[in-house]
């Protein structure tokens, strides 16, 4: 994390320091939280629609913190704590991150797209840690706060940084590269979320291809061609010569070239540009697909195929994206975090790749669908009857739209479990997913009692 003196976080902000101070004194990590000060922190107040930080500085002071940011309309000015006066918290804490990582010798891998972007993330980050010290995106810190934050939480001696890069407007995702601009850049795909901001899968793409313009000079882009809005996007502007280009998908720079082959652990395959068998520690082909730009990645910053086996195969996941967990006989597919029509047809596809004596889809709303919405959730039951699920169990409103298709509506989550619990005692296999606001991962903990992974 940052561990600079008083003087020069003034020295990055371009500004003095108000009140009694000194210059020496070791600034050691940047926090929003007032709960989360330590010896030493500095602390950036937010403004929230609940809470206005500013208002817990006493209690900051009394910590231990050694600097904060103080936001010029409010007045008057407290005197318990050295302030750096700036006219807008958050805008300073962007700016801060900005110059801390400028004074960094490290690479950025920025990440974005519909799917699919965490788990390429946790899959850069195992395989390069291998060979270079890496960090990474922590939890959904991936947003005009977050990404500041993960920034300003990079080690001096970092060599890679793996950043996540979210949006749900546009220019979004500028204003991310502004802060963190990429070395190497990452569509993973284009899908049909957030399309009630923004319309359509074009306009989606254009929204995403901000990454390609926030790209260094000399970096590296990597997109997957099975997304041809994202060529329709490339074709319409002038592209920069300095900048490299690879793709990944059925007709990419790299293909997978042959069938996947699942078991507990994970999945097997082979691809275009390496000898070896890939062996992958995450469930469903769509992590396979997501596996692609991290080995072009990987091998264009130069590291040995050994290292990339060996961080492929021993990937952690972030929790609830295809994690296979026990529940007495059962097995639960937990891919709760979020869904959108993309993400729920690859979880149904993975969920009958796997061996079972019953396969149940427990589906939660999809959200920030647009005025499509209701036929999204028909075709995804639609799509699991298709695809031989033996039931399917819905939860929310719009899921009422997936049951008409195929299934059961529910109005509880309470009576989902119940229906579910003599399943338990059987070799069946239940994904359970949805929108994160539907949080599907409490039908995981009701059913697994704090069950241990697969």
């Amino acid at each position: 994390m940052i561990e600079t003196t008083l003087s020069q976080v003034a020295r990055m902000m371009q500004s003095g320091i108000y009140g009694t101070y000194d210059a020496d004194t070791l600034v050691k990590g940047v926090v929003i939280d007032s709960r989360q000060v330590r010896e030493g922190s500095m602390y950036v107040p937010m403004i929230g629609q609940k809470a206005d930080g500013h208002s817990f500085i006493e209690q900051v002071a009394q910590k231990g913190a050694a600097l904060a940011f103080w936001q010029k309309d409010h007045v008057p000015y407290p005197e318990c704590i050295p302030l750096i006066l700036v006219d807008n918290t958050q805008e300073a804490l962007a700016r801060l991150a900005k110059a801390y990582l400028e004074t960094l010798d490290v690479k950025v891998i920025g990440v974005t797209g519909s799917n699919g972007k965490t788990s390429c993330k946790d899959m850069l980050f195992s395989v390069f840690s291998q060979e270079r010290k890496t960090q990474k995106t922590q939890g959904n810190r991936n947003n005009e706060i977050g990404l500041p934050l993960t920034v300003l939480d990079l080690d001096a001696d970092t060599e890679i940084a793996v950043l996540e890069m979210g949006m749900e407007n546009k220019g979004e995702i500028a204003a991310l590269c502004d802060i963190a601009a990429p070395d190497i850049a990452i569509i993973t795909t284009i899908g049909s979320a957030h399309m009630e901001n923004l319309g359509s899968k074009l306009d989606i793409a254009q929204a995403k291809c901000e990454i390609y313009d926030g790209l260094k000079d000399g970096g590296l882009f990597i997109y997957n061609k099975d997304c041809p809005e994202i060529d329709e996007v490339l074709s319409s502007r002038r592209l920069d010569r300095d900048k490299k280009i690879m793709s990944f998908g059925k007709e990419g720079d790299i293909r997978i070239v042959s069938p996947i082959a699942y078991d507990n652990e994970g999945i097997r395959f082979l691809t275009s540009v390496m000898d070896a068998e890939i062996s992958l520690r995450a469930l469903g082909d769509h992590q396979a697909m997501n596996a692609l730009p991290c080995i072009l990645a990987a091998k264009y910053e130069g590291l040995d195929d050994a290292s990339i086996l060996k961080g492929l195969a021993q990937l952690e996941m972030t929790k609830m994206r295809t994690q296979l967990v026990s529940a007495k006989k059962a097995r639960i597919l937990d891919d709760s975090y979020k869904s959108n029509p993309e993400s729920a047809r690859a979880a149904i596809d993975t969920l009958m790749e796997l061996p079972g004596t019953r396969h149940i889809a427990v589906l939660g709303d999809m959200l920030d669908l647009g005025k499509e919405e209701n036929e999204l959730h028909a075709r995804i039951g639609a799509y699991a009857k298709e695809k031989g699920v033996d039931e399917l169990f819905a939860f929310g409103p719009l899921s009422k739209h997936t049951a008409d298709q195929f299934g059961n509506w529910f109005e509880t989550k309470d009576e989902i479990v119940n229906h579910l619990l003599p399943y338990l005692e059987e070799d069946a296999v239940i994904l359970i997913k949805g929108s994160r606001a539907m949080s599907m991962d409490s039908i995981v903990a009701d059913l697994t009692g704090g069950c241990k992974n697969v």
